[in-house]
């Protein structure tokens, strides 16, 4: 007896687990829709066999967001992502990486324009004028 309680107690509190991650408006499965997730993100967008695939907004439970394409539950396509400390990237995508030519603009409004490979920056060339080198003279 103490047996079935303990195993009735358990499936109940595995279901209150999961109660906070439901479909809240539309069609969370092939449609339009947004789901609350348990963890406190957001996804509001197209749904696919009840996968985020299309065009969709992501909200994270930090204040982070995304808005852009997915496919199969990935950023994938053109996108953008802010981060809350107001940093940004905007560009191409790839099974949620960077991936392509996209603009990175750090919170102090520093940016980077170029190119992307499994989310790390391809190149970056950075010119600085050391002692050795001839500084430029203006009008002299």
């Amino acid at each position: 007896m103490k047996r079935i309680i303990y195993v009735t107690l358990f499936f109940i509190g595995g279901l209150g687990l999961n109660a906070n991650a439901q479909c809240v408006k539309g069609n969370c499965h092939n449609g339009s829709g947004t789901y609350q997730f348990a963890n406190g993100d957001k996804y509001e967008g197209q749904w696919k066999g009840g996968k985020m695939n299309g065009r969709g907004k992501y909200e994270f439970a930090n204040g982070d967001r995304y808005e852009g394409a997915f496919h199969i539950n990935k950023r994938d396509g053109s996108g953008v992502y802010i981060w809350k400390n107001k940093g940004s990237y905007t560009g191409e995508w790839k099974a949620d990486r960077r991936e392509g030519s996209g603009k990175f603009q750090w919170p102090n409004s520093a940016t980077y324009n170029g190119f992307w490979k499994e989310d790390q920056i391809t190149n970056m060339d950075v010119n600085t004028v050391t002692d050795s080198q001839e500084k430029p003279t203006f009008g002299n």
